[in-house]
């Protein structure tokens, strides 16, 4: 065979745990608890998650028919749907601002003027080819650009079992005479009730926000070639020349400060959990703007039936589960000190006295 005559290789499809937890419909650590039984199991992962109750049938339905839209970073930018959003929106929505930085952002624009995008990527918020994902993410939803019709809210209800697909062409072509939306067409055609039409908007806004963080991800990645393919061909004339350069990912954290023991009083057991304030210190570096993620783990099995751990001093209180679990930590241009402290949960098992300490932090790159 020619070597010009082979396919192309087909991308990737993005996980589907990775885009159930992109767009929201479950946590990190119920992903990690659930390929843990799928591998015991050998179960499908949506199988087990709607078994442990931490994702229903209609979500797996949704996230599985638009799972192949996430291969590369065009597909995921066109898969964008609904009504167009504020850029601080979208990347509030796709946990790439924290509500503070967005406001700190934000009291600078109504200061100086200058645009919201740009003062984040001044600020090491987003890189440069972020910007450029999410703007084109914008002009998708408003229609100034293609973008995938899998993202529509019929398709979605249609995926999900709610409507047929006669109901939806029925609709589509009443639309076109009426020119209401479609979800008010639905619902007094009698085909969804309210509350299925409100679910399938919800189901519509996650699906997207799960699009959007994909795209923000292959963004540095793909680069700006597949951006230019999405927005249509350059425009003649004059054209700046971008080189950059691909810098591995690196992340490290050191332990300045850790308690070797957990005591649990009588007190503690009494209420159900014990405090253990400022219990760990550590500084974390990160060269990756995408962020990295801190991983507790546990490495003691200690005698109380230890629950859930909230964990304090990462700008948020974090809950993570008793095995442990991941917490997205942001990217910084300087090293980042942090002191944590945990509030350990109690099972009715638990006797008061000295325990070695159960979690150790760790962090990876994203």
């Amino acid at each position: 065979m020619r070597k010009d005559s082979v396919p192309p290789r087909r991308p990737a499809r993005r996980l589907i745990g990775q885009v159930l937890v992109d767009g929201g419909f479950i946590s990190p650590e119920d992903r990690t608890l659930a390929l843990e039984e799928k591998n015991r199991t050998n179960e499908l992962l949506g199988e087990v998650l709607v078994r442990m109750k931490a994702a229903t049938p209609e979500e797996i339905a949704a996230v599985g028919s638009i799972q192949g839209d996430f291969a590369s970073l065009g597909d995921a930018v066109q898969s964008a749907a609904g009504a167009r959003q504020y850029i601080g929106e979208l990347l509030r929505r796709a946990r790439k601002v924290t509500s503070e930085q967005l406001e700190h952002a934000l009291s600078e624009q109504r200061t100086t003027g200058e645009k919201l995008g740009e003062i984040l990527v001044r600020r090491g918020v987003l890189t440069r080819g972020q910007l450029e994902t999410v703007l084109m993410f914008q002009k998708c939803q408003a229609g100034e650009a293609p973008s995938s019709v899998r993202f529509r809210l019929g398709e979605i209800l249609v995926a999900t079992g709610r409507i047929t697909r006669e109901q939806l062409e029925d609709v589509l072509s009443r639309q076109k005479l009426t020119r209401k939306n479609i979800g008010d067409l639905l619902v007094e055609s009698g085909a969804v009730a309210p509350r299925h039409l409100a679910r399938g908007l919800r189901l519509q806004a996650m699906l997207v926000t799960a699009a959007l963080v994909a795209a923000l991800s292959m963004a540095d990645i793909a680069g700006a070639r597949e951006i230019q393919r999405v927005s249509g061909p350059p425009a003649t004339g004059s054209a700046r020349i971008r080189v950059t350069a691909t810098v591995p990912s690196r992340a490290t954290l050191r332990v300045l400060h850790q308690e070797r023991t957990l005591v649990v009083t009588p007190e503690d057991v009494a209420r159900g959990y014990v405090d253990a304030p400022s219990a760990s210190r550590i500084e974390v570096r990160n060269n990756n703007r995408g962020g990295c993620l801190l991983v507790f783990e546990r490495i003691s099995a200690p005698d109380p039936s230890f629950g859930n751990v909230s964990v304090r001093g990462l700008g948020r209180d974090v809950e993570i589960g008793s095995g442990g679990g991941f917490v997205p930590h942001p990217y910084a241009p300087a090293p980042v000190m942090a002191e944590l402290g945990y509030r350990f949960s109690l099972g009715r098992d638990a006797r008061p006295g000295t325990y070695p300490w159960p979690l150790q932090v760790s962090v990876r790159t994203m």
